[in-house]
This record gives structure tokens, sequence and C-alpha cells, in this order.
């Protein structure tokens, strides 16, 4: 779940919670700021090898460090868009790898 500001967090399969903090930003303009989150979100989970259905016992299975991991990333991405006018979403190589 995003929250704008106040980061984004996510629900394990065992009822724990990874939670991350907004990644710092200038704001320019909020829009497409969902949609970069979510572009960021699944280019994290693209790196990790967990997209696809025969991987979703893999990720039922992800560990909290690496749900941390796919969640900072996408907030970077994010802070990255919000911080440029328009829905003008970063390239992989301006967002940091995923851990």
């Amino acid at each position: 779940m995003t929250r704008g500001g106040r980061g984004s967090f996510a629900l394990l399969a065992d009822g724990r919670r990874a939670e991350v903090p907004a990644h710092p930003a200038t704001v320019v303009d909020t829009v497409g700021a969902g949609d970069a989150y979510m572009s960021g979100l699944l280019a994290a989970l693209h790196q990790h090898h967990l997209m696809g259905a025969d991987r979703r016992g893999d990720l039922r299975a992800i560990d909290e460090p690496t749900v941390t991991a796919i969640l900072a990333f996408a907030a970077r991405v994010a802070a990255i868009t919000v911080g440029r006018a328009g829905a003008n979403l970063p390239h992989l190589k301006e967002v940091a790898p995923v851990s």
C-alpha cells in the first residue's frame, strides 16, 4: 500500500509487515506518481525473478529483506517521477539497482 509522503508497506504471507519510508523528493508534479511506483514495483519483482504464474510459490515465500528492497526501489522510481513535470518516469539506469 502506498501512502504518499508517509511511505509504503506490504504484508507478507505470515502476516508480518514490511515498511519503507518515502524516498526524499522535491515535488514538482504528482501526475504519474502511482503509475511510477507500480512500474518500479513490477521492475523490481522482475529483477528478483518473481514474475509469472510459475513463480507464485516463490512470491508467497518472499522474505522481508527482499520485500523491503523491492518497495524501496519502487519508492525511488516514484520520487524521481514527482521531481519532474508531467508523468515523466525515469529510465532504469537512473534508478539505483535493486538490492
